[in-house]
Parts: structure tokens; C-alpha cells; sequence
């Protein structure tokens, strides 16, 4: 019972309120009476000090003529009187010898210090001394009882604390009253706090009480402050349907996308689209959502071809603080994913809110490109470089030559016989003728030598760092791998040649168009000894 009263004392201001004032009132109630009490047991013990002060003086008159004469039965008599009249516990008479000379009840060996209505014995123990004209007759040993005054004290506290709790319970009563009617508005007070705390907001609002004190003004300010909240409430919901909506659309719209989106903050993946899903290969139960980035980096880094280049491609974006340039990963599959990637700025508190990355799948458009980039610097019929390419090549090695003291050879060629096949075979017989050298000059080519179709039966190659030896054996080598082919069209046998000419650089010339010039100059030298051959420049020799 006293645990539940406790915890109730700690739940309700208004039980707290009526114990606080019970304790405050019963503490002054029983100090005032502790103090009434002792001022009465203070007045008793002085009155009963002063009575037996002038009984002993009496009582020692009383006895000093008998005992002075010897008269003991004058003595005996005015004994029995002192008895009567005194409430003693014992007494005892001594002469001046110190013989017993009248004794009742046991007597005490020590007398009393002071006067104490609240002994156990209930007896207060003197000694007088018996004297005549100053001579001392004898002496007496006496016991007063006390029962009186503790009796008078008890009854006094009873009386005291019926009154106590009479007054008590008048003043008590209209104070409870009053701590009711101003407690209990605060209890409804509190319960529509509550239920409003746990997000009850239509809960009906505690009625607001008669009159201009604190409790109505506050009922008044709760009431305000809950039609605010229901109004910001009804107020959040609509923007939250709203929101809601705008973000169905925007999920709808990002879902449709080919384009893989991710957005993260600082620590996880916030949004994961179904483009990117599927561009990542990843399994229906697995979600990306909640994931932390750095997991998230290194599961995409298990489909990268070069997961360590990825790894570091991803670590130079994530320090980068603006839209990047865009990059490619190639994938172990194949494919080719182009990423962008940029972080989301709040544009009212301009803090860092997150980083999102888009994905998309550009393996059709890299091999177009390349496709495209194939055919710009490639011939179409042989897949040898082209006349473009080859006029960037030539200046470009050059330049390199002329800063590092390297050296290149031009070897300029065409066929020889390639028109007749032409004429009398058609044009899809001489394409044949072309394909076939280029596919077999290409097969015999070493690092250091590139091939090119300039023109439409004219070739050229470009060979760095040769020796003079090592540019003939090559040159060489073309004109017998030329020689040796062999076509058949419908029946017919067909051969061809090629003269070839050779210019060195800075050997024979230090610029482009000396070098071309005297590289095409060569190769007409070879037809001029009867085809089938090469020269090199300032070489008569014929090959």
C-alpha cells in the first residue's frame, strides 16, 4: 500500500500538493503541541520544586521539637500526619546518631539531582536534615511521588492532540476543496498533453475555467497551441501527398530511363533505379538501397574488366567537387558503360547533401565509333591505314626523328601489271589482287613497320630506326612476296609486280617533300630498269 501511495505521490501533482500541506500542517501541529506540552511539564516541575521546598522546610519544623525532646510518641504522631499528608514512595528517619528512628518502604541510598516527573520508578528521592536552633537532630531520607504530573502531562497531550486534529481537519478540508478545483483542470490538462504527444491530435481539449488566473490562461494557450498543431498538421499532410506525388512521377520517370541513376549521401545509397539494376547484372532480392557506398563501389568494381583502374578512376571522382568529364568503364562481359557524376548542393543552406551518379550503356555507340574511326583512318577494301592516316603519320614521325636523332625510311610501291586485270577481269578482280597483298604484306609486318594504301593500286611504308641492310632485306622481301602471288580467274592465271622506291630520312632528306619527292622518284627508277624491283636512293644497283 505505501509502495502504491508513493507511486502515486510521484504521478499527481494534486496528491502531492495535499501531502506536502499534510506534512507542512502536522510538523507545525506537533510543534506547537511538543512546545505546549513541555511549557506546562515545565510549569508543573517549577510548582512541584517550590511545594517541596516548603514541605521540607515545614516538614523539618514539624520534626525538630519531638525529636529535639525525645518525645516519641509526639514524634510517631506527626510521622503518620507528614504520611498522610505527602504522597511518598518511602521514608525514612535518622537521628543524630544514625539510628533508624521511623522507616517506611525502601529507601534509596542516593538522592536525586534534580526533580524528574518522568523517572521510572515514578519517585523523586531528597534528603532533608532536621535542625534545631543549628544543631542538627537528624536526618531524612524520603521518596515524592511523581505520578501526578505525568498523569497530568498525558492527559494534557490527549486533550492537545484531539484539538490538533480537530483543527487539522477544519483547515484541511476547504484547502482540499480548493486544491481540487485547481488541480484537476491540470489533470485534464496533462491526458490531453499526452494523447496529443503520442500524436492524438483530435483529442478534445480540457474546457477552459471561469476567471483570469494562470491555470486559464494556460488551458487558453494549450488550446491555441493544439489548433495550431491539427492546422500545421492538415497543413503537412496536403505537402506530403503532394510530395508524394511529385515523387511517384519523378520514380516513374527515372524508372523508364535507360540511363542507371544512384544517389548517395555521405555514408549510403539513398535511390537505386532499375536501369542500373540491370546494367549491373544485379539479382532481385539484391537492393542496393541502405547499402554503404563503399560496399556498393567495390560490388561494381567485381563486373569492372580493370577493377583496380576503376577502383581508382572512382577514388580521383569522389575527391572531385564538381561535374566530372565523363568516363568509361569497360566491363568483363564486353560491354562499355559511360558514368557521370556530380554532388548535390541544398541551394538554400548550400550544405553538401549527396552525390549522384549516372550510368549508361554505351557498348552500340563505342563500337559505332569505332567503326566510324576504322573507316576514317582505314582503307575500306584492304583494312590497311589510309591516305589520311598516313599523311598524319609521316609528319608526326618525322618531328619525333628530328627530336630524338631517329631515323626513317619511306618505301613507296605500286603494281605492276594491275591495269590489264582490271580491264579484262573487271574491277571486282583487281579488288581481289589488292586484298590479297595487303593481307599477305600485313601478315610478314614487324613492330617497327606500318603499311598504307595511299592510292589505288599505290602503297607505302614507314619503317623507324632500320639499318641500310635492314631496309633492303625489307624492300626486298615485298617485291618477292608481290612476285610470288598467283590469282585465278575463271580459269585464267594472272600475275603481278611491283617497283618499289626507297628514301631515307635525314640520310637522303631533312624535310617532308625532299623526302617524298625522292622516295617517288626511286620507285620510278625501278620501273625504268624493268619493274618487278626497288631502288634506293643514290642506289643504281639493280634488284
Amino acid at each position: 500500500m505505501f509502495s502504491n501511495l508513493l507511486h502515486a505521490s510521484r504521478s499527481s501533482i494534486q496528491l502531492k500538493l495535499f501531502l506536502s500541506l499534510t506534512a507542512i500542517v502536522a510538523l507545525s501541529l506537533t510543534a506547537i503541541l511538543a512546545s505546549q506540552v513541555y511549557l506546562v511539564q515545565d510549569y508543573f516541575v517549577r510548582q512541584a520544586e517550590a511545594n517541596l521546598r516548603s514541605s521540607n522546610y515545614l516538614l523539618s519544623r514539624v520534626l525538630a521539637d519531638p525529636l529535639f525532646e525525645k518525645d516519641l510518641s509526639l514524634l510517631q504522631a506527626r510521622l503518620q500526619e507528614v504520611q498522610t499528608k505527602l504522597p511518598l514512595c518511602n521514608f525514612q528517619l535518622k537521628d543524630d546518631i544514625g539510628t533508624v528512628v521511623y522507616k517506611v518502604g525502601e529507601v534509596r541510598a542516593h538522592s536525586d539531582t534534580e526533580f524528574d516527573p518522568n523517572s521510572r520508578d515514578g519517585c523523586y528521592n531528597t534528603i532533608i536534615p532536621v535542625v534545631h536552633e543549628n544543631r542538627l537532630l537528624g536526618t531524612v531520607r524520603m521518596g515524592v511521588r511523581t505520578d501526578d504530573i505525568a498523569q497530568a502531562r498525558e492527559s494534557l497531550i490527549q486533550h492537545s492532540a484531539f484539538f490538533a486534529l480537530f483543527w487539522f481537519a477544519v483547515f484541511m478540508l476547504p484547502f482540499f476543496v480548493q486544491i481540487r478545483r485547481l488541480v484537476n483542470p491540470l489533470g485534464d490538462l496533462s491526458r490531453a498533453a499526452q494523447e496529443i504527444a503520442n500524436g492524438n491530435l483530435d483529442y478534445p481539449t480540457p474546457e477552459p475555467v471561469r476567471g483570469n488566473d494562470e491555470i486559464s490562461r494556460l488551458i487558453t494557450s494549450f488550446q491555441g497551441m493544439a489548433q495550431a498543431l491539427v492546422s500545421n498538421r492538415n497543413t503537412q499532410a496536403a505537402s506530403l501527398a503532394a510530395l508524394n506525388n511529385e515523387k511517384s512521377t519523378l520514380d516513374a520517370l527515372l524508372a523508364t530511363m535507360p540511363v542507371g541513376v544512384i544517389f548517395a549521401d555521405r555514408s549510403h545509397i539513398r535511390y537505386c533505379n532499375n536501369a542500373f539494376r540491370q546494367l549491373c547484372l544485379l539479382g532481385p532480392d539484391e537492393d542496393l538501397v541502405g547499402m554503404k557506398n563503399d560496399t556498393m563501389l567495390l560490388r561494381l568494381g567485381q563486373i569492372a574488366a580493370e577493377a583496380d583502374s576503376f577502383l581508382k578512376t572512382l577514388a580521383e571522382i569522389l575527391e572531385t567537387r564538381k561535374l566530372i568529364e565523363p568516363k568509361y568503364i569497360a566491363l568483363k562481359d564486353g560491354r562499355y558503360l559511360r558514368l557521370i557524376s556530380n554532388i548535390v548542393i541544398a541551394p538554400e543552406s548550400s550544405g553538401y547533401l549527396g552525390r549522384f551518379w549516372l550510368f549508361e550503356d554505351v557498348t552500340e555507340e563505342r563500337r559505332t565509333l569505332h567503326m566510324a574511326e576504322l573507316r576514317a583512318e582505314h582503307d575500306a577494301l584492304t583494312l590497311l591505314y589510309n591516305r589520311q592516316r598516313y599523311d598524319q603519320d609521316l609528319p608526326r614521325l618525322i618531328a619525333q626523328a628530328e627530336r630524338d636523332g631517329s631515323r626513317l625510311a619511306l618505301l613507296l610501291f605500286d603494281l605492276d601489271n594491275f591495269k590489264p586485270i582490271n580491264d579484262l577481269h573487271g574491277h571486282a578482280a583487281g579488288d581481289i589482287v589488292l586484298k590479297k597483298i595487303a593481307e599477305t604484306l600485313t601478315l610478314q609486318l614487324r613492330r617497327n613497320e606500318v603499311l598504307y594504301r595511299i592510292g589505288g593500286d599505290e602503297f607505302a611504308l614507314l619503317l623507324v630506326n632500320a639499318s641500310n641492310d635492314e631496309i633492303a632485306l625489307l624492300a626486298e622481301r615485298i617485291v618477292q612476296t608481290v612476285r610470288s602471288l598467283t590469282f585465278d580467274f575463271n580459269g585464267a592465271t594472272a600475275k603481278v609486280g611491283c617497283s618499289l622506291g626507297v628514301a631515307r630520312f635525314p640520310h637522303d632528306a631533312i624535310t617532308l617533300q625532299v623526302l617524298l619527292q625522292l622516295a617517288d622518284r626511286a620507285m620510278y627508277e625501278a620501273k625504268l630498269r624493268g619493274k618487278n624491283n626497288w631502288v634506293m636512293h643514290h642506289d643504281t644497283t639493280r634488284h
